[in-house]
């Protein structure tokens, strides 16, 4: 049985949600590659994806994938069996064509912490907590660190690798990880409420920013204002054809 839920809702939002309560929405290699098929082929009205987590953890982190310790591996096979499919993975999230949407309540570890950063606005219950542990474990986590490190400085990176601090969901909003808190009771609704404006654009508006978002950040002025020219003629284009 899949452990991901996808369901299609009202204003063109496709709404994707781990299903695996019982260990905490910990992420497969199954589900990964599950979430990368519903995000492959997006129909042309969707304005939005909302990415979430069943019951009260949004995601521990990632179920073990290493070899036992008696197996012979190369470098390069260990790269191609633990990182290549995360980092793929973190890739297909980054670079949805419609903004995504992050309910975040619970434990966002490890791979949880990267999944909210990745999303383009991730909103998290005040009781939500964040953290990169794997130091824990001995394992560098080089991984996740690439998808958080768009989105906060280097000091901040450093510090969450190395003491694997338990962060709070209204430092998490100032550091940068997150963009959103409010309190528990009110998620769903603030959610709605994100949901509800992006359902009334036209889906060229919605797409055209998030081209621009994930295009434009390394740019000079110059370039982003040709950038910025360009995307805009594009789409304003689409409301006279």
């Amino acid at each position: 049985m899949t452990e991901i839920r996808v369901a299609r809702r009202q204003g063109g939002i496709l709404e994707i949600a781990l299903n695996a309560p019982s260990v905490r929405n910990t992420l497969s290699a199954e589900m990964a590659t599950d979430v990368a098929a519903a995000l492959a082929h997006l129909e042309p009205e969707t304005r939005a994806v909302l990415f979430t987590g069943d019951g009260a953890d949004f995601c521990a982190g990632r179920r073990a994938t290493m070899p036992p310790p008696c197996a012979r591996k190369t470098a390069l096979d260990l790269k191609a069996l633990i990182a290549d499919p995360v980092l793929d993975f973190y890739e297909v999230l980054r670079n949805v064509p419609v903004p995504v949407i992050a309910k975040i309540g619970g434990k966002a570890a490890g791979v949880g912490c990267a999944l909210a950063a990745l999303a383009d606005v991730a909103v998290a219950a005040d009781t939500a907590e964040f953290s990169v542990p794997e130091m824990n474990h001995d394992i560098a986590p080089t991984l996740v660190l690439t998808a958080l490190a768009e989105r906060v400085t280097r000091t901040t990176l450093a510090r969450m690798a190395y003491t694997r601090d338990v962060i709070k969901a209204a430092e998490a909003k100032e550091i940068g990880i997150i963009a959103i808190v409010v309190p528990e009771a009110q998620l769903d609704a603030e959610v709605e409420r994100i949901l509800c404006q992006l359902s009334t654009n036209t889906p060229p508006v919605v797409r055209g920013i998030k081209t621009y978002l994930n295009t434009s950040m390394e740019m000079s002025f110059a370039a982003r204002k040709v950038h910025a020219g360009l995307i805009n003629g594009i789409v304003t284009g689409e409301k006279f054809r």
